[in-house]
């Protein structure tokens, strides 16, 4: 079901100087941006494999700090499915990002309330 963790999100309340620290101090590379209508871009990051995305604050409503942990799946739909039969609790039903991103999304409950995510993206 699940491949590997895919990437792991933060709310930031300023992508840009997130991004300057995770390259400049850290040495990541931006791999993808996201445009927004509004706010800053979502920056997907290289952290030696896994992705580190950054979610603008405005955009997202939420405060500063970590959003989700997401897993890639050969299907979002199949494997939401997969976990409900095994009694987990799926917090929003798989949809298609849009903006011919090709990325599905879903998100469900881990231990704790902990926000996990269900990512599959057609190549």
């Amino acid at each position: 079901m699940v491949h590997k963790i895919h990437k792991i999100a933060v709310v930031t309340d300023d992508v840009e100087g997130a991004v300057a620290f995770y390259t400049q101090k850290l040495g990541l590379t931006v791999v993808e941006r996201f445009a927004t209508e509004d706010d800053d871009d979502y920056v997907f990051l290289d952290a030696g494999g896994i992705l580190l995305e950054l979610m603008p604050q405005k955009t997202m409503g939420q405060d500063p700090g970590f959003h989700h942990i997401s897993f890639e799946v050969a299907s979002v739909e199949d494997s939401a499915q997969d976990l409900k039969d095994k009694g987990v609790t799926i917090t929003k039903e798989p949809f298609a990002v849009g903006g011919g991103t090709g990325i599905t999304l879903g998100f469900f409950e881990g231990p704790n309330q902990l926000n996990l995510q269900l990512f599959h993206r057609e190549k």
